[in-house]
């Protein structure tokens, strides 16, 4: 069983956003929606000439394809990765292979850039130790043990410790250092949410929150939830996972990226990276666009 997945929407690239099927899409899908703002700046600079989208009058994007990309693009991307990949295994001293290059990777993952855009998601590279991510605001966010679930089945099935050695403030504790140490706001979390430390649900086989009744498996899970809501419901600010016996990370994440004190990776040079001409669809109100109900 696959306790984890890093899902990934995999974006038909349209190219042509010009033409009338897409155009159609385009007038449907935002006739009531505003402008896509990103949540960054990409380096304040506007669009180059060379990205296909549909404006309205005013120039503000009303569709820009979420699989268009470039290689120009991808490869930037993949060094930007690489490099956060070898800041944080440093800043954790980690077991890794430095300098974590693209020679050694086992997997990178380079979201789209129309995909990257919108959502501030740039993908993740994958050595045979850590999967490391830069998934919010063009921020690194989060590093995974690879083969997480094999790791904690072996955990699961070595490990039985008496309810006496459960210690929630040590497994705090390592898990504010770590974030500390990649430059989160552990402050700001604390602010914004509640934390909470409960062991692994499903390697001890119990609910979200509960203990076991006799042993447990020390694999911790150290969350900060919404306030004021139930425990462990979506929407949270971040999470660390970690096996306290041999001081494991197993996982940091971080979603609220308010609190990733990080600098987000830059992007100065985008018509480089994305060279030639491409069709600019403008004159479209779409405050004049209507829809029929379906059915009508």
């Amino acid at each position: 069983m696959t306790r984890r997945m890093l899902p990934r929407q995999i974006f038909k690239n349209l190219r042509g956003v010009a033409i009338a099927g897409t155009f159609l899409f385009a007038t449907q899908a935002f006739a009531y929606s505003q402008s896509i703002i990103p949540d960054v700046s990409w380096g304040g600079k506007e669009l180059p000439a060379s990205i296909p989208r549909i404006v309205d009058t005013n120039g503000n994007i009303l569709f820009l394809d979420p699989g268009f990309t470039s290689i120009q693009y991808q490869r930037c991307v993949l060094d930007s990765l690489l490099k956060e990949a070898n800041e944080v295994a440093l800043d954790l001293n980690l077991k890794e292979n430095i300098p974590i290059t693209a020679s050694n990777l086992v997997r990178a993952y380079i979201s789209p850039f129309g995909f990257a855009y919108s959502e501030g998601s740039l993908g993740n590279v994958s050595t045979a130790n850590y999967v490391y991510g830069a998934e919010r605001d063009l921020k690194f966010s989060d590093i995974t043990v690879t083969k997480i679930d094999d790791r904690c089945r072996g955990y699961a099935e070595q490990y039985e410790w008496p309810l006496s050695l459960f210690d929630t403030n040590a497994a705090y504790q390592l898990a504010t250092q770590w974030l500390d140490a990649v430059h989160m706001d552990v402050a700001g979390l604390n602010r914004d949410y509640e934390a909470a430390v409960a062991v692994d649900p499903y390697w001890n086989n119990v609910r979200i929150g509960e203990l076991p009744k006799h042993t447990f498996t020390p694999i911790y899970y150290v969350s900060w939830l919404v306030k004021g809501k139930p425990p462990y419901s979506a929407g949270g600010g971040a999470s660390v996972e970690l096996f306290l016996p041999t001081k494991t990370l197993l996982s940091l994440k971080v979603d609220d990226s308010r609190h990733i004190l990080r600098e987000p990776i830059a992007f100065t040079n985008l018509a480089a990276l994305f060279p030639g001409k491409a069709n600019v669809v403008t004159n479209f109100h779409v405050k004049h666009v209507t829809i029929d109900a379906p059915g009508s």
